[in-house]
Formats: C-alpha cells, structure tokens, sequence
C-alpha cells in the first residue's frame, strides 16, 4: 500500500513469517539431503581433510589448456544453469545456439565435473536432461611463472 505526505510516496512493507520445523526437513528430500551433506562437510572440516566432500577441483597446468576446457559458450551455459535446473532444449534457446552443440559442451561440462545432468520425465514427450552446476561457486586462480 503506497501513502502520500508530502509530495513524497512511502511504501509500507508486510513482512511474513514462516516457522521450519524439524519435521520440514525430514519430509522435504532435498532439504533433507542438503542437512546430509552438510554433515559430512563439517565432519571433513572437524578432522582437517585436506579435501572437502562434494567439492570439485579442475587443475590445469597450461592456460591455453584451460580456454580449451572452459570456452566462453560453455561458460554463458554454466552461468544459464545456474538460474536453476534448465533443460538442454531451455539452454539452447537462452543462448541462441543449435541444441546438439549444447547438448556436446554440457557433456563436456559433465565429463569435467562442472555439471550434472539428470533425465526426468517430460510430460508426454519421453524423457528430457536437466542440467544443474554441481557448485554455486568457481574460483580461477592464474599465476603468471617467467622461466
């Protein structure tokens, strides 16, 4: 509800509040499988592993080799996944390019564990591939050596 004084318009905010239960948890899979993997993280955390569950590292010695792997197209189609599971069909229509060329850099992305795909049902249509970044995050770190 907007409200006018003087001459200026303030806006009134309605905040609403929502209790989670534990039972939220137990009856949601994903929040539930989030809560699993969250232990194993902090147990890995608590005995100093030097590698965390469910994290991916991609090394790369030559630059060159990197830009190989990770190309700009391949790139914008981890940044489109990342708005939320998208279909291959979705992904190539957001990037404007031909689905079978998505559809063989998400199978590269897949073979680098940068993302995974899942076959769903597609209503009346067989079946069609989700594709989700298995990190919300990906740090690239260059360090420049002179010989």
């Amino acid at each position: 509800m907007a409200t006018h004084r003087n001459g200026f318009c303030e806006r009134e905010n309605f905040m609403t509040k929502v209790k989670i239960s534990l039972n939220d948890f137990k009856r949601d899979r994903t929040l539930s499988q989030h809560i699993q993997q969250s232990k194993q993280v902090a147990r890995a955390l608590d005995a100093k592993n030097p590698t965390l569950p469910y994290a991916r590292t991609f090394n790369c010695y030559e630059f060159e080799d990197f830009l190989s792997q990770l190309t700009p197209k391949r790139f914008e189609l981890l940044r489109l996944a990342s708005k939320g599971g998208r279909s291959i069909a979705d992904l190539a229509i957001a990037s404007k390019r031909d689905p079978s060329a998505v559809s063989k850099d998400v199978a590269r992305l897949s073979k680098l564990g940068l993302v995974r795909v899942d076959s769903v049902p597609n209503d009346g249509h067989g079946q069609k591939k989700i594709v989700t970044p298995v990190a919300t995050t990906i740090s690239i770190n260059a360090s420049i050596a002179f010989a």
